[in-house]
């Protein structure tokens, strides 16, 4: 089964030799969910760890004056629930139809402690983690609206593909309400800069929730991102 994944090649996987992937997939329950469908309610018990097979899932939390925050969006080969808490700290739903994997939590523990590179697959997933939360941070303690807005399309563009394929569509499942969520703006102010950006000729709009990049490096630096060494 997970020889055959379509998110075989990804952070993840990518690192387990054949013999690791055939215990993982001896483990595995696949699944899917359907559309606005909760995968994860804030507050559960962690009993499982998801991985992401085809689709796109949105992590979120909600206040206690009740504000949601999107914490993240997740696509092929993104695993959800790797966590050290007892409890969930977010809920997960699906943006769009999805097929996901299911293990038991203490089969992920069991594997990292028989196979040393799988632990060290998982301890290189976190650290990317880390890198992209502490991105984010920053990015929403000192970046301006446009910055962020920008920031979030070019590493959508990265995680997407669409930096090595310029003819390739960026397709966003989220709506801009949610994207304001994440970014935290307001849906007006995520409109009016991708118009803005659209009307510069920065990216085109293909539709809906589709989008183009014509110029990355303009939109590299209007999200006042380095250009790779």
């Amino acid at each position: 089964m997970c020889l055959a994944c379509p998110a075989r090649d990804s952070f993840l996987c990518s690192g387990f030799e054949d013999h690791e992937l055939r215990h993982l997939a001896a483990r595995a329950t696949r699944f899917t969910l359907s559309k606005g469908k909760t995968l994860i309610l804030e507050g559960d018990p962690v009993t499982d760890v998801y991985n992401v097979i085809e689709g796109e899932v949105m992590l979120s939390r909600v206040a206690m004056d009740g504000r949601r925050q999107i914490l993240g969006f997740l696509g092929q080969g993104d695993f959800i629930g790797l966590t050290l808490a007892p409890e969930y700290q977010f809920s997960a739903e699906a943006l769009t139809d999805a097929r996901l994997c299911r293990f038991d939590r203490r089969s992920i523990d069991e594997l990292m402690e028989r196979f040393p590179a799988v632990a060290r697959q998982v301890q290189r997933m976190g650290a990317a983690m880390v890198d992209h939360l502490l991105e984010m941070i920053f990015a929403l303690g000192r970046k301006t609206a446009e910055e962020r807005v920008a920031s979030f399309l070019y590493y959508e563009a990265q995680r997407q593909g669409c930096c090595l394929d310029p003819a390739k569509e960026l397709r966003l499942a989220m709506t801009r309400a949610d994207m304001a969520d994440y970014l935290g703006l307001t849906l007006e102010t995520v409109s009016r800069i991708v118009s803005r950006l659209r009307k510069e000729g920065i990216v085109e709009s293909r539709g809906q929730g589709r989008l183009r990049i014509r110029d990355l490096d303009a939109l590299r630096q209007r999200a006042d991102i380095a250009a790779a060494a």
